[in-house]
């Protein structure tokens, strides 16, 4: 049978707790090394989050403005640089490649390989279905009629200078206005906004 402490004894036992209080808890080092770890799992996570936003296309972290991009990554306008485009250029055949047009939106100028940035057009080697081959034929030729046409400058307009496949990213520019738009506006290229569209449907 459980007895009862009697009032007085818990009075006395509340004021020796008063009149000698616990000491404060000491400096745990291995509580320190926990919020440490922690602090480092987020600051690496951070850079995870940093590296995939690296590879986002440039829609997703820079906004046109004029002729001029507000990169909203770095905080500023960033004035473009145009590189001009001077040059005989023919269909790509070949492993030799100096000037030449692979399909409607990459080519080869003076031994380098460009991806023009803005635009997405039917593939040619891996084609989808036959109307997605012959649009692609047809983009070709018109990326190579205007890359001979004269007057052309490219411009960068991504972070990144080149993408996974190592061809410059740049947007063809001629008289100010896009290549890429002509070739949308003839529905033979589409904006290009993150993904690959059908050209079969």
């Amino acid at each position: 049978m459980m007895t009862r402490k009697p009032a007085r004894v818990i009075l006395l036992k509340d004021a020796r707790q008063k009149l000698n209080p616990e000491p404060p808890p000491r400096w745990n080092p291995f509580a320190a090394l926990y919020r440490f770890r922690r602090a480092l799992m987020a600051a690496g996570f951070a850079a995870l989050a940093v590296i995939h936003f690296e590879k986002l296309p440039y829609s997703y972290l820079v906004v046109p403005a004029s002729n001029k991009l507000i990169d909203y990554g770095i905080t500023g306008a960033v004035a473009p640089r145009p590189e001009p485009i001077e040059g005989r250029f023919t269909t790509c055949a070949g492993a030799q490649r100096v000037n030449c047009v692979v399909d409607g939106d990459t080519f080869w100028y003076r031994a380098v390989k460009y991806r023009i940035s803005d635009i997405n057009t039917p593939e040619i080697g891996r084609p989808e279905c036959e109307t997605e081959r012959r649009l692609g034929l047809e983009a070709q030729v018109a990326l190579l009629d205007s890359l001979n046409s004269g007057g052309l400058t490219m411009e960068r307009r991504e972070r990144r200078d080149v993408d996974q496949y190592g061809r410059k990213l740049r947007v063809v520019l001629q008289d100010g206005r896009s290549v890429g738009d002509a070739l949308v506006a003839r529905g033979l290229a589409h904006r290009w906004e993150g993904q690959k569209l059908d050209w079969c449907g």
